[in-house]
């Protein structure tokens, strides 16, 4: 029975493994995956998703696809389904990790534990429990170069059509891609070269590379539709290579950077690939590069060369080091510490058998040789594990962030059909809660660059007792209202952004301005009279400190009508008529007005305009287009 047992494994060893590949790192995934919104710009994905607008440059087709469908699982709510695509595509990552370096090594255990070490590294968990395009782009990169690998076994045109069906695959997500497959394809020619020579083989792999290019007619047809603005085949050149409908490089650009700065960049990331794996794994993997150049060197080289675009393109085009740009270089790191892991294993074996080759082996040989393997493979056991452990705690987002939590009160806390006015820039999870989590309050969510995020805007809702709140830009409105603060205070240190909520009471300062002219065309030379009427909309009484009143040049101020609440004649400064005064104020609920009488001394048509100054605010009346007539 445990005969069978043992052939069974050994006989399904990678099957067994690749099980673990996939099912450990999910697992852990899970575990600490984020149940809701982490901000940033993941934030506007998870609210354009679900409605299937474009996103930004390249416009990602394939990400918005998939991850649409994942919308439709009946699994948690939606922040969580959203998240949950990450998870799954960060384990598939490290399952095709584990069958790609296999198809080198030859060795299950060795390409499991590598495996797993890229899988609990903390660049690539931190985007593999949260929402974020990076675990679908690493996934597309192994992809492509198991592809390779594949058909480096079996050199047949059907896998090297399956392999340029991932090229093309590899290049509907994020644009880092175009500077990582040259190194893939020249490794592809030059293992067999000579089947280039088919213009069949050609033709029928271009294509398969171009089937899945395809799904960036995605962008067309929703912005057809009226979910974007890439309605013509010139903006869907721009898209696709990066940049906006203007055609401007979308995120960084070209040209720009000096020497000193793309050197601290390179710098920085190398210190990146320090801080993640340590002076341990980093000789192991220099071993395992020299171990793979003698066993594969067409393999070793186009990687060494992948990596080496990757260090060079990106300080080029952003000026700063991110280390997700890292993940790929990370994904042939891994091939290289698998190998050094192997030449560790074997290299300890072969100096353990040297050692008693010239004498009688013993039982406590075989014992201590057994010993000896089983503390190197506790040992490489251990890499991946000490990763789990230390990093846990750090990067279990299992519980909302204070940017969700704040959002979820906020809306718990407001009437329905109020009215919320954003000015942060964690907006985009308001935005999301607001619509799909707290959509049957019907609560109007009024980003600052919308037209209506105005002062007098608010003050109408008010009149039309809609309870109105505003988070960000407190400073400016408080000043203009009477408000109170509603829930707790949170801070969100990815931004230094305070987040509170304030519900509007009243304005401080509500002051209508009318004006009364019987006609809008006047005869040249007539008098004519213009009335404006200032009434206060609060219950108690406002100061006003001036009045100005701005004539064309074609109109002249004859006199004040001295049957107005303000009869004095006023002052001039730079051409504005000025009423300055401490003794202009006006009773809550109240009115006063100014009488003017004017004249028209040319042709022409101009505006007349009025505004008063009141507890430091400006407020205008409506201009007077005024015709003076020949």
């Amino acid at each position: 029975m445990l005969q069978k047992i043992k052939e069974l494994v050994v006989d399904k060893r990678i099957a067994i493994f690749s099980v673990f590949s996939f099912i450990v790192p999910l697992v852990i995934y899970i575990l600490t995956l984020e149940p809701k919104l982490v901000g940033g710009d993941t934030g506007w994905y998870a609210n354009q998703i679900p409605e299937m607008t474009l996103m930004v440059p390249t416009g990602y087709p394939t990400f918005s696809m998939f991850l649409k469908l994942f919308t439709y699982l009946p699994i948690g709510d939606l922040a969580y389904r959203l998240n949950l695509f990450s998870a799954i595509f960060g384990a598939l990552t490290t399952l095709f990790l584990f069958l790609a370096i296999n198809k080198l090594v030859k060795n299950e255990f060795t390409s499991f534990i590598s495996s797993m070490i890229f899988a609990f590294i903390v660049p690539f968990w931190s985007v593999a429990n949260r929402l974020e395009f990076d675990t679908l782009n690493t996934f597309f990169v192994i992809f492509l170069i198991f592809s390779a690998l594949v058909y480096s076994e079996n050199k047949t045109r059907k896998y090297l059509y399956f392999f340029f069906f991932c090229l093309g695959l590899s290049l509907t997500n994020h644009p880092l891609t175009f500077f990582l497959v040259p190194a893939i394809v020249l490794y592809v020619i030059i293992i067999n070269p000579r089947i280039f020579k088919s213009v069949k083989a050609i033709f029928i792999s271009a294509l398969f590379f171009i089937l899945p290019l395809l799904s960036y007619f995605y962008l067309l047809i929703r912005s057809l539709q009226g979910f974007g603005e890439v309605n013509t085949l010139l903006r869907l050149s721009y898209y696709v290579t990066g940049r906006g409908v203007t055609g401007k490089i979308h995120g960084g650009s070209f040209g720009d950077k000096d020497i000193s700065s793309i050197i601290k960049v390179i710098k920085d990331y190398l210190n990146i690939l320090y801080s993640t794996y340590g002076i341990v794994l980093i000789v192991i993997a220099i071993i395992g590069f020299i171990f793979l150049v003698r066993k594969n060197k067409k393999f070793g080289i186009c990687t060494f060369l992948l990596i080496f675009f990757n260090f060079i393109v990106p300080p080029l085009y952003i000026g700063h080091a991110n280390p997700n740009y890292l993940l790929a270089p990370m994904i042939v790191i891994s091939f290289y510490i698998a190998f050094g892991l192997l030449s560790i294993l074997n290299g300890s074996i072969f100096l353990f058998n040297k050692s008693i080759r010239n004498r009688k082996i013993l039982k406590i040989d075989k014992f201590l040789k057994y010993f000896l393997i089983a503390i190197i493979l506790l040992f490489f056991v251990f890499l991946p594990l000490s990763y789990i452990l230390e990093h846990y705690d750090e990067l279990d987002l299992s519980e909302p962030l204070p940017i969700y939590r704040f959002w979820d009160e906020a809306f718990n806390n407001m009437e329905n059909g109020s009215r919320v006015y954003v000015f942060v820039r964690a907006a985009n999870v308001g935005m999301f809660v607001d619509t799909y989590e707290y959509g049957e309050k019907e609560i109007e969510y009024i980003y600052h660059t919308n037209p209506e995020y105005t002062v007098e805007n608010m003050i109408e809702a008010l009149e039309n007792d809609i309870p109105v709140y505003f988070v960000g830009n407190s400073g400016a409105l408080r000043s203009v209202f009477n408000t109170e603060q509603v829930g707790r205070t949170y801070y969100w240190d990815r931004y230094d952004e305070t987040l509170r909520l304030f519900k509007v009471m009243e304005p401080i300062v509500n002051i209508e301005i009318s004006y009364l002219s019987k006609s809008y065309a006047r005869e040249f030379g007539e008098k004519f009279t213009v009335e404006y009427t200032i009434k206060n909309k609060n219950k108690e009484s406002i100061k006003i400190s001036s009045l100005e009143l701005e004539l064309p040049d074609n109109i002249e101020l004859i006199e004040v009508n001295p049957d107005g609440y303000i009869n004095q004649y006023p002052g001039i400064s730079l051409g504005i008529y000025m009423w300055v005064s401490d003794s202009y104020e006006i009773e809550g609920e109240d009115e006063i007005n100014l009488i003017v009488e004017l004249r028209g001394t040319s042709p022409g048509k101009s505006p007349i305009k009025f505004r008063i100054t009141a507890s430091g605010f400006y407020i205008n009346c409506d201009d007077i287009e005024m015709e003076i007539k020949k």
